[in-house]
């Protein structure tokens, strides 16, 4: 137990002040690395393509396309701007997923190198959020062209989405914090989060509108974090309004308390991962 004057700090607050300096200091430390191992992350991801980073765009136009014939013209859907409608969960979810499945693997594939030489392991899914960051900024360039032919007005309330991004990004980093650690000791993690990515896009309003959950049972699609997600890209996209600025601060603060609990385990654990092939 320490002293400081007047009060006692436990060893628990000791405990997370250090896990916390020690984080600055290795992001700091590291920072070169970080953007080197991202930029040789989108090279290598390119490499051996015919249209290279022009895949970034074609990726969810694509998925936006085939999701509009099938639910405009084979289930007759009749909601406004629909490619729109979808394009704006698509882009957010194609960045949580990718980076999520990549980070499942972001240590257990470096272990002869990190046999090698120390790298804050921390770093290794912050890689992969970054990468995915990067293309889906490409994936917002055709926003623009859609909204010109849906006609949509753009107001001062499009600069929120930033709000939304820093969010998302938050919680999108604590998840791949504990799948990255989870993903050591479990080889079949990406098998396993294949299954759950798919079951929890179709719980997601990304293919239809919150008014076609009965009211009774809206409350638990609420408890999904991309409904906040998604209503609040479009919100800020197409229905010239605010992003839910209340549902959004509350999954901030469960996002810091993720990435605060992944780096806890990262840290617990990290000479652990060396043992492991």
């Amino acid at each position: 137990m320490e002293y400081r004057v007047g009060r006692k700090v436990s060893m628990e607050e000791t405990k997370n002040k250090n896990l916390l300096s020690k984080t600055f200091f290795d992001l700091k430390k590291y920072k070169e690395f970080v953007v080197f191992n991202s930029k040789y992350e989108l090279k290598v991801q390119v490499a051996n393509t015919l249209l290279g980073y022009v895949w970034w765009l074609l990726d969810p136009l694509f998925h936006m396309i085939v999701y509009t014939i099938l639910f405009t013209v084979i289930f007759e859907g009749r909601t406004e701007a629909f490619p729109l409608f979808v394009f704006c969960a698509l882009l957010s979810w194609k960045w949580f997923t990718s980076s999520l499945m990549n980070s499942a693997n972001a240590i257990r594939s470096k272990i002869s190198i990190l046999n090698q030489t120390y790298i804050p392991k921390f770093l290794l899914p912050l890689t992969q959020s970054i990468v995915n960051f990067t293309k889906f900024i490409f994936g917002l360039v055709i926003l623009f062209p859609m909204i010109f032919i849906f006609n949509i007005k753009l107001t001062f309330h499009f600069f929120e989405i930033i709000i939304i991004i820093f969010v998302n990004f938050l919680f999108l980093y604590g998840c791949s914090l504990l799948v990255a650690h989870y993903g050591v000791f479990f080889k079949d993690m990406k098998n396993l989060l294949t299954h759950i990515i798919r079951l929890w896009f179709y719980v997601s309003p990304g293919l239809y509108s919150l008014d076609m959950i009965p009211e009774s049972v809206r409350f638990i699609w609420w408890l999904n974090p991309f409904t906040t997600f998604f209503e609040s890209y479009r919100n800020v996209i197409m229905y010239e309004s605010s992003p839910l600025y209340g549902p959004l601060l509350i999954l901030g603060l469960i996002s810091l308390g993720l990435i605060y609990f992944g780096l806890a385990k990262l840290n617990k654990y990290d000479k652990t991962y060396l043992k492991m092939s």
